[in-house]
């Protein structure tokens, strides 16, 4: 029997209110297209006797860093994060993974142009020229998927799926 590719999910789901529950469902989703999803919260350390600190930061990049090193693949949530840009967290998971030459792929929500969003928040006043590339965000998070985006997360794992299996 084959084993189930390994898919660690990047993104800020794991801010939801619910995170764990939202966890089990993409994993029944990784599920229906024979890939083991691996989610952040699944490496659950017992850092109740760490209060918030550098040292807990640590631990729980650690354990992040260890999934990503499981994993056969990606998938990345880059759906704009408490502005017009992706979750700064899931940017770096994201460009460890390409830097492991593991396949990726990326979703959003939200695939208003890049530079549209941030004129819609007033960016455009501050002298700084606006990267204009006609994608959804920083083209260092697009470009290494050939500028494919999906618009949802299980778009993005059928298509994992047909590279993996």
């Amino acid at each position: 029997m084959n084993k189930k590719p390994k898919v660690y999910l990047a993104g800020p789901d794991i801010f939801l209110p619910n995170p764990m529950d939202h966890g089990e469902k993409l994993k029944t989703i990784c599920s229906k297209y024979n890939l083991e999803g691996l989610y952040p919260l699944d490496n659950q350390l017992d850092l109740s006797d760490i209060k918030r600190s550098p040292q807990k930061a640590i631990e729980i990049y650690k354990a992040d860093i260890e999934l990503i090193n499981e994993s056969d693949c990606l998938v990345a949530n880059l759906t704009p994060f408490r502005g017009p840009s992706a979750d700064p967290g899931t940017c770096f998971e994201l460009g460890y993974a390409i830097a492991q030459k593991k396949t990726v792929a990326i979703y959003s929500f939200d695939t208003k142009e890049y530079k549209q969003k941030l004129k819609d928040m007033s960016f455009n006043e501050d002298q700084w020229s606006i990267e204009d590339m006609g994608l959804s965000d920083n083209l260092m998070l697009i470009a290494p998927t050939n500028n494919i985006i999906y618009e949802s997360f299980e778009e993005a794992i059928k298509n994992l799926s047909q590279i993996m299996n």
